[in-house]
């Protein structure tokens, strides 16, 4: 099982394909505290359409398409475990 994952689903819900990733590139973290910054005051919508940019960083390959076929929750929470490695990164601040 890799570290990073978001199945694709077919009309009646069956697995169509698999995106998989155990390696998350270092651009892909910073693309991420960038985005915290852009998207907090941001429509709904608009929030919607970085982190689909976003997501599609992350899986090489991974089209428009494909990702409007995927969980909404699986984008989601692959997004925030991203974003929260990402915060981590600056948490020494905090100290």
């Amino acid at each position: 099982m890799a570290k990073f994952e978001l199945t694709i689903y077919g009309k009646n819900d069956e697995v169509v394909k698999k995106y998989e990733t155990d390696h998350v590139r270092w651009r892909v973290f910073l693309n991420a505290i960038k985005l915290r910054e852009e998207i907090k005051d941001k429509s709904t919508a608009d929030q919607f359409a970085a982190i689909n940019e976003f997501v599609k960083s992350i899986f090489d390959g991974l089209t428009d398409k494909e990702l409007e076929q995927a969980d909404g929750m699986d984008v989601m929470n692959t997004f925030k475990q991203i974003l929260s490695a990402a915060n981590g990164i600056d948490s020494s601040k905090n100290a």
